[in-house]
This record gives structure tokens, sequence and C-alpha cells, in this order.
């Protein structure tokens, strides 16, 4: 199970992308005009304008208005964007950035030290940078963010979502003209939002990034059907769709689309083992849950393809992922002795409880199904999100939620937000031993992410059956022929692409 770890620097390590489907065009010249038509499967709960108040959902519209300090590769590198450079002081208590110069928002204002510390301030007051301790403005084009604890996941903080806005823009219409109107430094001046029907950008003529974009519109149109999202797109009404790695990706790769998905997280079963008087509590009862389920079946029977059975936390497609990792396979004899052993030779009634965000209801019913045959009865509850979300951050309760492990460039983001629940609050409903703690600080306090560490910690939970993969899952794109070069699954995080280098060969 456990192989020799290498110890290679996280951010020197380069590793291609696994792509459903390769996609490689030929070289050619872009191409400026056009409208890019993106088909998203959910809107975004929220106004795209006031990033403090930002959630994942609404990443993707607003990545077309605003932009963050840095951008990560979606194995993990970070990399100069509204900044120019980055430096960790060695003791880890300070970042220092170096800002771009002749960069401007779109009511025409400087972006300069004092706008990104009042950018940074604001997201300190909303409780989004709990780690940063104080902003200095030092010049200019320099700030020096000071962290309380030195995590590794502190340069997650200036990527992605952490956009910037204009603070003129903000002082002269207030916060709820703001939270509608995106005022960023990116490559599309705001058109319009609608919630529910979509969002629209214009070309910024005076983007930063000289010849960006080549596009003159970028459209987001939410459709949360699948067979309307399929229509649309076949009849050209869209130019790429939001897909789900699996059914909908299967489908359009069958129709001729290209198809590009990125492996992002590993749905698995997050039992209820903190709870002494929890069956789970008992690691023979969690390794028996591992045995009775044929990941190997449900990969082949639900995936269409496109899926492989997970026998670790990490997906395919993450740096700390082991390609010879072996994990628990299927055995239903097995099974039953470990029931046996720890004293339920009967089996149990347990409650299976679905993360809303799961789509494929098949995958609970298989579970369902081989459980019963180890001997456990599993009835599955369905709950909305603000009922099921108090469950994992409680111990007084019983049974096993089903929740995808969402892998984060950084796989230390993904291990502190999901399992270090001391700071992030998350999981404490699931036992984690003093030794998977202590590993678990070690990698996130390490001055850079190690692999090796990574490795370690994910090692230990298998070792200690501290969660049980089930099946893999992602998201990624199915897209005409004709679109070229948006960085599709190149980043940190499949929501996010470059709507700046999108072009159109048609």
């Amino acid at each position: 199970m456990k192989k020799k770890l290498l110890a290679i620097p996280f951010l020197v390590i380069l590793t291609v992308v696994f792509f459903s489907t390769i996609y490689a065009e030929p070289s050619a010249e872009p191409k400026y005009g056009g409208t890019f038509k993106m088909i998203l499967d959910l809107g975004p709960g929220g106004n795209p304008g006031w990033p403090p108040e930002i959630r994942g959902d609404m990443v993707a519209t607003t990545q077309l208005f605003c932009e963050s300090l840095l951008r990560q590769h979606v194995k993990g590198e970070y990399y100069p964007w509204l900044a120019t450079s980055y430096e960790i002081a060695p003791s880890g208590k300070s970042i220092t950035f170096k800002l771009r110069k002749g960069v401007k928002f779109h009511d025409g204002t400087d972006f300069n030290a004092q706008a990104v510390a009042w950018n940074l301030e604001k997201w300190m007051e909303a409780g989004r940078t709990p780690n940063t301790e104080s902003i200095e403005v030092l010049g200019d084009y320099t700030v020096r963010v000071n962290v309380k604890r030195w995590r590794n996941t502190a340069l997650d903080g200036f990527t992605g979502g952490t956009f910037m806005v204009s603070p003129t823009a903000f002082k002269k219409n207030g916060i709820e003209w703001m939270r509608s109107n995106p005022v960023g430094t990116g490559p599309y001046l705001f058109d319009y939002f609608k919630r529910d029907v979509g969002v629209r950008g214009v070309k910024n003529p005076h983007y930063w990034k000289k010849g960006f974009p080549y596009v003159d519109a970028h459209e987001i149109t939410y459709v949360p059907d699948q067979t309307t999202q399929k229509a649309l797109i076949q009849a050209g009404e869209g130019d790429a769709l939001v897909v789900e790695l699996g059914k909908i990706a299967a489908e359009m790769r069958d129709l001729g689309f290209h198809v590009i998905t990125q492996r992002q997280a590993t749905f698995s079963l997050f039992p209820s083992s903190a709870n002494p008087n929890s069956p789970y509590h008992d690691q023979r009862v969690r390794e028996a849950v591992e045995y009775a389920i044929d990941r190997e079946a449900i990969a082949s029977g639900l995936g269409y393809g496109m899926w492989q059975a997970p026998y670790q936390i990490a997906p395919a497609d993450n740096a700390s992922y082991e390609p010879n990792f072996v994990g628990r396979k299927y055995n239903l004899e097995k099974a039953k002795q470990l029931l046996a052993e720890a004293g339920y030779p009967n089996g149990f009634k347990t409650t299976l409880y679905p993360a809303p965000v799961m789509i494929n209801k098949d995958v609970n019913v298989a579970v369902q199904s081989y459980l019963k045959k180890a001997g456990i009865e599993a009835r599955i509850e369905y709950w909305e999100h603000a009922a099921y979300a108090p469950i994992m951050n409680r111990k007084t309760w019983e049974g096993l939620i089903m929740q995808p492990i969402p892998a984060f460039a950084n796989w230390n983001f993904t291990l502190w937000l999901l399992f270090y629940s001391e700071e992030s609050g998350w999981f404490v409903s699931t036992y984690k031993s003093d030794e998977f703690n202590a590993a678990l600080l070690k990698s996130l306090n390490s001055l850079m992410p190690d692999i090796n560490l990574m490795r370690i910690v994910n090692n230990i939970a298998f070792d200690q059956c501290l969660v049980i993969p089930v099946y893999e899952g992602g998201k990624g794109y199915a897209l005409q022929k004709y679109v070229r070069e948006g960085g599709f699954v190149e980043r940190e995080f499949p929501v996010y692409w470059n709507p700046e280098t999108v072009w159109l060969s048609k």
C-alpha cells in the first residue's frame, strides 16, 4: 500500500493534466471579434459585484470583470498576475507583493498599493482572511501582508476569487450599488447581470495585458436542465458548456464536441466516527464499509467510461495523488468478518446523508445496496443545504455523509479545510488521531507545500480509514471545435478559465 515517498518540492513538479478527450488544436494566429457564449449549469446565489461577499458559485461570473494578485496552476504553482512578484519572509510571518504598474480600474482610477491595502482590509473585515494580522503599504506599488501564524495555504488567499475592485467606485456609489456593479481591472467591462438568467461583459479597450482580450463580448447563460443545455449548444446557441465528469461529458464527447475534464473531487463517505456511541467509532466497522462497496462496478456501471475507482482521498489529477497506490478492494466476506469482530454479526441500521451538491443519485442507491449485502441497512435521507450543513459540524449524530473532497491545487488547503477542524470548523464529526493531526500540521507548517508531507497525511488517512472514497467527481467543458485557448481546466479549480485568452476561429 505504501511506497517510498520522494522528497519533491511542490512548486517544481511538472505534470500533464489528464484530459478525458485530448484537446490539441493546430497552432494558428488568434482571431479578434465575436461573442463567446458559455452555458453554466447553475446560476450564482448572489450578485457578482462586491468581492468580500462572493461565494464559490459567483466566481465564474465575477472573473470576467475582476482579478486577483496571483493565479495558480492546476498542479499548484503560483504565478504573478496583478502582482509582479511575491516574497515570503523566512520566518513565515509576512508576504510582500510587488504590484504591476500601469493598471487601471474600469473607472479609470489607478491600481496601486493603496487600492490593494483597502481591498485586503475589506476582505479582513468580512472574515474571509482569518489568518491575516495586518496590511502595510511600503510604497506606491509594494504591499506587505503580516500573518498571525504560518500555513503554506497562505498564498491561496491571494489567488482565484480574492478579487480587487475600485475603492473610488465603492466610496462614490456605496455598497448596494457595488453589489451589482463590479468595477475591477479585468478584460471585460460589466454590461448586465440578471439573476437566474445570465451575465454579460464587453471588451475592455484599456486592458493592461496588451493585445487582449480577443473577443468583443463574453456572455454566461445559466441553464440547469441538461436536455436544454445540449439542445442549445447543438443548435449553436453556445460555444462552451460546463459538464460533469460522467454521463453528460460522455454524451457531449460522443456528439463530437471537444470535451476536457478534470478529476477534481473524490466523493467519499464521512462516518460519524468522533461520536463514541456510533458504530463507526470502531475502525473495523469503517473498514468493513470500505470492503463492502464495489467501486470498480460503480465506476464501470455509472461512470460512462470516464471514471476510475478511487482508493485514496486525492483524485487522479491532483499533484499529491500516488499512481501506484493500492487500497482496500471489494471483499464482501472480509466486510462481514470485520463487522462480526466489531460486535455486529447481524449488521446494524444507519442513515446515509448525500450532500446537496450530489447530482448522481444512482450512486447513493448503489452504496445502499452494497451495504445491505454486508448487513448494514442504510436509509437515504436527502436534506437541503441549510439543514445538511450543521450535520458535519457536530459530534452528536450517527450515520454516513456522502460528500465530495474537493481537490484544491494546493492539496494542503483541502486537508486543512476538511480535516483540521480546530481551525476550519469542518467535519468535527469525523475522528482524527493525534498521529494524523501531527502529520497534517507538519505539512501545513512547512514554508512551501511539500508533496512528500502531503502523501504522508494521505497514507495515515488511509491506514486509519478516516473516510471511504466511493467515486470520482469533476467538471470540465464541452467546446465547439472553433473555441481556442481559454485555459480550460488549467487553473486551480474547474470554475476558472482564462477569459482574456479565449478566441474563436469561426
